[in-house]
């Protein structure tokens, strides 16, 4: 796993989390077609004329139950009036000789009957009306499938679930385009950013150094004899190789000063690759007459002939050449049409005209479209090229012609 600080990897992790996306999405398909296919099938085997009867017979049961309820509120209803006429004509506790007279006892008897039945009662009546409301839940129900079948379109459906397969599929490429383009760039960038971790982990290891050193000179300072220094001076040698706080000191803060200057210039290199990496070059344009010089001398379509060769099929090439290009290479059009080939469009400037701007022209509209020049075109600074940076620098030197920007070095 490539780690590193701040935000010189932030176009790693973008694509980090644009493949996780990817990830999710097709699973958040594959989860949407299952359901769908269960859909389909629980259509294809629903059939309303059994739900139907299957209402009708809770409707019916509904009402059986129903009039139990009724039967059994009233019951409940006259039990308990009862109950409340008997319990008034029973003796008072203040009047305790009265409790043991023969209609006393009987009243008692007939309040814990009544009590028992009551008790009865109320439990067949929950009873009831539980199952009453399990009845209706169920009718409920049945009458929702009903609707949602009459609702449900299986031509629909069958075309929404036909659908899946080449959007899941068109994910899955992306994802596995995106994870070779990621594959790819970490390799790249992977031991730049070791090496950029090992020094930071270097200048932490330093500063940590500088803290001890910083505690053993100011133990030395508080120390009261010279048998008390000596037994710094030794922990100071055991931990940190010398036996001088203030050595180490200089000595760590300068290598901190050599790594402050290195570190820097290894984030700008990584940020560079990274940076490299997110370009999108579809169409290449290529100063022509750029591409015929050897530092001042003229070396003719022999380096940009080589250069081609190893492009390859990687981009749309265009070469634009200045209109003196032909009296220099003492040829015509059709000449430098046929050196370069056929896969490559060829355009030459009008007379007494140079490349510089018909490039520039286009490049305008197309983002992807590269510009492959040592020009500066400082003069040109409105095009959208020059202000979106999308111009690439070569060298050709040692017999060989180099693009950094595009990891490509051929010998000619």
């Amino acid at each position: 796993m490539i780690m590193a600080s701040d935000n010189i990897l932030e176009p790693l992790q973008l694509r980090r989390s644009r493949l996780s996306k990817l990830s999710d999405q097709v699973t958040a398909l594959e989860k949407s077609r299952r359901s769908l296919e269960n859909a389909i099938e629980s259509y294809k085997s629903f059939v309303p004329d059994i739900e139907k009867a299957k209402i009708d017979k809770l409707r019916n049961r509904a009402s059986e139950i129903s009039l139990r309820v009724a039967e059994g509120e009233l019951a409940k209803a006259r039990l308990e009036h009862s109950l409340r006429e008997t319990q008034a004509h029973q003796a008072s506790r203040l009047t305790f000789w009265k409790l043991f007279t023969v209609e006393q006892k009987q009243l008692r008897a007939k309040v814990t009957r009544l009590n028992r039945e009551l008790s009865e009662t109320t439990k067949r009546l929950k009873s009831d009306l539980d199952a009453l409301s399990q009845v209706r839940d169920d009718t409920s129900s049945a009458l929702k499938l009903l609707s949602e079948h009459e609702r449900f379109s299986l031509e629909g459906a069958e075309m929404r679930l036909a659908s899946f397969g080449p959007e899941i599929e068109r994910i899955r490429t992306d994802h596995a385009s995106a994870r070779v383009d990621l594959e790819r760039i970490e390799m790249k960038v992977r031991p730049h950013i070791q090496e950029y971790e090992r020094l930071k982990s270097e200048m932490a290891s330093l500063n940590a150094d500088i803290v001890k050193a910083n505690r053993y000179d100011k133990e030395l300072t508080a120390a009261s004899n010279s048998y008390e220094r000596a037994m710094v001076h030794q922990k100071c040698e055991d931990e940190l190789g010398t036996g001088r706080p203030g050595q180490v000191i200089n000595d760590r803060k300068g290598k901190i000063r050599r790594l402050e200057n290195n570190i820097p210039k290894l984030e700008r290199r990584i940020s560079d690759e990274l940076q490299k990496s997110e370009r999108k070059i579809e169409h290449l344009l290529i100063d022509g007459n750029n591409a015929c010089y050897e530092g001042q001398e003229f070396i003719g379509l022999r380096g940009i002939s080589s250069f081609l060769k190893v492009l390859g099929e990687r981009y749309k090439i265009t070469v634009v050449f200045d209109a003196s290009i032909r009296a220099m290479l003492k040829t015509d059009s059709q000449g430098v049409e046929r050196v370069l080939g056929a896969s490559v469009a060829t355009h030459i400037a009008p007379t007494k005209t140079g490349a510089d701007e018909y490039l520039l022209k286009l490049a305008e509209k197309n983002k992807s479209t590269f510009i492959l020049s040592n020009d500066r075109y400082a003069e040109y600074y409105d095009y959208d090229a020059v202000k979106t940076g999308r111009l690439l620098r070569f060298l050709i030197a040692d017999g060989k012609f180099m693009a950094n920007d595009l990891d490509i070095s051929v010998s000619i």
